[in-house]
């Protein structure tokens, strides 16, 4: 897995992500617990255009898993419709991780759909010190994009 965002074709720079969207985030993945917590991060543009996370839709993880997580397939059809609408995209695909790092698991790279947006992982690990990182996933290689905290 490289580490190097600067190798990611189509990358911008660092991720931008309002605090405000962090936080809600965090505590989205928090009240799933035991389970891991899921969502779409909207935008008006995709990250490697320069778009900057807008609205998090927290969704109902399918799975009902502490181990992976499947996006609510109604949910989902009916947030992307929603975004159609509004001209948005999806900037980024949201889960956590309850007991491990905020690094993609191997079936995350697997199912990872959707090249254009970045995959944002919250670990839970330590319940105190939340970690939000975000990575790009591309044909199954893997690279951290670093997330830049933007005021409201």
């Amino acid at each position: 897995m490289s580490a190097d965002p600067a190798r990611v074709p189509g990358d911008t720079g660092p991720a931008r992500l309002p605090g405000r969207l962090r936080d809600e985030m965090v505590a989205w993945a928090r009240r799933a617990v035991p389970d891991e917590a899921c969502g779409i991060i909207s935008a008006d543009r995709l990250h490697a255009d320069g778009g900057v996370a807008s609205r998090f839709h927290g969704l109902t993880n399918a799975a009902a898993s502490p181990y992976r997580y499947l996006i609510d397939p109604a949910e989902q059809l009916r947030v992307m419709l929603e975004l159609d609408d509004a001209d948005r995209v999806v900037w980024g695909i949201f889960h956590s991780h309850v007991r491990t790092a905020a690094v993609p698991s191997p079936t995350d790279v697997e199912l990872a759909y959707y090249p254009d947006a970045l995959y944002v992982l919250c670990s839970l690990a330590d319940p105190d010190s939340p970690d939000v990182r975000a990575w790009r996933i591309l044909d199954g290689a893997v690279a951290e994009v670093p997330v830049e905290a933007s005021g409201d």
